[in-house]
């Protein structure tokens, strides 16, 4: 590796690479849910980490259309760059009947359990 070359990869921290990140909201931004069609990215609680984000897709309800189609996304996404990352979908505590789609990039994420 040069000098230039800058960090290694750390698949541990997948979303410190700006590529892994803009490529896989970039998919997740282009998603066609099926009742909804497209959802804008709009983050939920800040910004990216390394680690995880959060997007608010306001209110949507789920097929398991949309759960294949997501869960395809991320094998895709884990084979192209050897990560291991996961999603999971919450209900906003801010906003009644908002979900928000949890991504983790890594078991380093912080837990949240309340």
């Amino acid at each position: 590796m040069s000098p230039d070359a800058g960090p290694a990869f750390d698949p541990m921290e997948p979303f410190a690479n700006v590529e892994v990140l803009r490529e896989l909201l970039g998919e997740l931004e282009r998603f066609d849910y099926k009742l909804y069609g497209p959802i804008p990215i709009r983050f939920h609680r800040g910004e990216p980490t390394k680690y995880e984000f959060d997007l608010n897709l306001g209110l949507v309800h789920f097929t398991e259309q949309d759960f294949e189609g997501l869960s395809e996304i991320f094998r895709r996404t884990n084979a192209r760059w050897g990560t291991h990352m996961t999603f999971c979908i919450y209900p906003s505590k801010e906003k009644a009947r908002d979900m928000i789609l949890n991504v983790r990039g890594s078991p380093m994420a912080p837990a949240e359990i309340d």
